[in-house]
């Protein structure tokens, strides 16, 4: 039911920011922008689609950029989210990959939002999966977020 309401809130949030024209100026993911229905992703975050040595890059990023506020354990606080673990998969699952790299490079530094790299959040984003448990590969995330949109976020495997 929590899950059912976050993703209604979250649709209405997103219509009234696609009617008011801030979806287009924010980036925010919109139906022009998700995977069409019935699409399906060419891949998993189960898949291995980041490489261990991607997320260990990410890891300096984020003690640098992001810590501050999400925590050295990903738990957040008050005034930032939990980013990892449990509640990463329950608000994420089901999610293009895209989706989320657009929402961090959007929103993320808080104190400056987009003054990483596009490869830089790609790095971050491997530090995260990884920190929700999710296998490394062979291959890097790519730092294209058409690409991004083809990896689906799915809970992990038991």
């Amino acid at each position: 039911m929590n899950r059912l309401l976050t993703v209604g809130c979250v649709g209405l949030v997103f219509a009234c920011a696609s009617m008011s024209g801030l979806a287009e100026k924010t980036g925010a993911v919109t139906s022009r922008t998700a995977l069409a229905v019935g699409q399906e992703a060419s891949s998993s975050v189960l898949d291995g689609v980041f490489t261990s040595a991607q997320a260990l890059r990410g890891g300096g990023l984020y003690n640098e950029n992001c810590a501050s506020c999400h925590g050295p354990d990903f738990m957040g606080d008050e005034m930032a989210p939990s980013i990892a673990g449990n509640d990463f998969i329950v608000f994420w699952t089901e999610v293009p990959v895209g989706s989320l790299f657009e929402r961090i490079k959007v929103s993320m530094p808080a104190d400056d939002p987009g003054r990483l790299s596009d490869e830089e959040y790609t790095d971050v984003l491997a530090y995260l999966l990884e920190a929700s448990s999710y296998p490394s590969g062979e291959s890097e995330l790519p730092a294209d977020k058409a690409a991004l949109d083809q990896i689906m976020i799915v809970a992990p495997a038991e």
